[in-house]
């Protein structure tokens, strides 16, 4: 017997729930991809204006402590905690001796946790020269 009726079986239905829930799914996982690697920007940035602000004071020295914020001689290795955005981040400073004479290599790092207790780190480095542009 053949029938007549028009519409949609039951099987047909299922797929196409199932179909739809995979969508569904991958977009919910991209929106929460997406939110994650933008966090993780705004804090890469901030991070990296903590560092770049601890490298322009030493940047600013000066020899004789006449015209600049410090002395050559006070650039020394530190770890402080600061607050960024709600996080509260380490900024680590290490100064070692560079291949260059009176000269110092300065690397800044600074290493949060993002939300998923992951550690996450910005770094800058620079070698800097007993001999101030500001003398």
């Amino acid at each position: 017997m053949i029938s007549k009726s028009k519409g949609f079986s039951l099987i047909e239905v299922l797929i196409s729930f199932v179909v739809l829930t995979v969508g569904v799914l991958g977009l919910v996982k991209l929106q929460t991809y997406m939110e994650v690697k933008s966090e993780n920007a705004l804090h890469s940035i901030d991070a990296l204006y903590l560092a770049e602000e601890k490298l322009e004071r030493f940047r600013t020295r000066s020899q004789s402590a006449g015209t600049g914020t410090m002395l050559y001689s006070d650039i020394k290795g530190s770890t402080e905690s600061l607050s960024m955005v709600g996080t509260t981040v380490s900024r680590v400073v290490v100064v070692t001796n560079a291949p260059v004479p009176d000269a110092k290599q300065i690397k800044v790092s600074i290493i949060w946790r993002d939300r998923w207790n992951t550690t996450q780190s910005v770094a800058l480095g620079t070698i800097i020269t007993k001999y101030s542009e500001f003398d």
